[in-house]
């Protein structure tokens, strides 16, 4: 039973959980063993987690059956550990989840319940978030999901993925992943599902500005040309007022009227254009750099050691 091949991976991102961690595994457990009564295997991937508890608590999970703990060399960022172990998932459908408990293990079936669809997300009314600032953000990014991306519905950490959309976003080359972008170039076979939403087990969220803007500029400069058609239209409007101050100017030249020399407003002229054309140059930079990124290879996650049931690789899917 511990070999076989699984029907669910379930792969949940961790970073510093401490032994809060071990609760969401015996939920997990019992909504496979109750409910879904499914084959499954449960891998848990180590982002390079500091405190003592975290590894230790890993440690014990991984003596567990079903139970496989991935550990990357250093902090790669949530993306990069999800993708981690949906390279190493063996099962015919993939679950993600966070470890942070804000999203409910019981909520797993009413998304196997449309498991024919490519994906299926959960998705929240009311969300319980730590603070003005996570919740400000998350709607920004919902925003920009939806204007940037097409999505019509918020996307959620609770996800269930088919495996050809799993090897699909897994042969996609990116060192940056940004995970609706890689689903979004895979299928539009999507739909959501209503789900509960809690508050952090944590207290306050562990994803500060840095790690919200690193995700954030993921979606913005590595999986569209947003900022570029911005800046294309930012150019045509200054273009525009040019010719139009021209255009103004050559008409008071012609019928006589007076043109008072403005030294101070066009030095302003003079800054906001340069001020504009540094910011797209720095734009544009952030281009290059994702390009030169996936270009030298750069990898999004690097495997240190699996321990537990998956790194026994003697029962492969055909």
């Amino acid at each position: 039973m511990t070999l076989s091949v699984p029907t669910y991976s379930i792969v949940v991102p961790v970073y510093n959980s401490g032994a809060r961690l071990r609760e969401l595994v015996e939920r997990l457990v019992a909504v496979f063993k109750s409910h879904v009564k499914a084959r499954y295997e449960i891998l848990l991937v180590d982002d390079g987690s500091t405190n003592v508890a975290t590894k230790k608590t890993l440690q014990e999970l991984a003596k567990l059956p079903h139970v496989s703990v991935i550990t990357l060399t250093r902090n790669f960022g949530k993306p990069g550990a999800v993708m981690a172990g949906m390279s190493r998932s063996r099962g015919d459908w993939v679950v993600t989840i966070d470890d942070d408990l804000q999203q409910l293990p019981e909520d797993i079936p009413k998304l196997i319940e449309f498991k024919d669809h490519d994906m299926v997300t959960a998705t929240h009314k009311k969300k319980k978030h730590a603070g003005p600032f996570r919740f400000i953000s998350s709607g920004i990014k919902t925003w920009f999901d939806r204007n940037i991306l097409g999505y019509k519905t918020p996307f959620s950490p609770l996800k269930l993925l088919r495996r050809p959309v799993v090897d699909g976003m897994l042969s996609i080359k990116t060192n940056r992943p940004f995970i609706p972008a890689l689903i979004r170039q895979v299928t539009d076979d999507i739909v959501a599902v209503e789900a509960a939403h809690e508050a952090t087990a944590y207290g306050k969220s562990r994803y500060t500005f840095a790690r919200r803007w690193s995700q954030f500029s993921n979606l913005l400069f590595g999986n569209s040309a947003f900022m570029m058609r911005v800046f294309a239209w930012v150019g045509f409007a200054f273009a525009s007022l040019a010719f139009l101050l021209a255009a103004t100017i050559l008409w008071r030249k012609l019928f006589g009227h007076p043109i008072q020399p403005g030294w101070a407003s066009l030095m302003v002229t003079m800054l906001l254009v340069g001020g504009a054309n540094l910011f797209a140059i720095g734009i544009s930079g952030q281009y290059f750099i994702r390009i030169l990124d996936i270009s030298s290879n750069k990898p999004a996650y690097i495997i240190r050691d699996i321990i537990g049931t998956n790194s026994k690789r003697s029962a492969k899917k055909k």
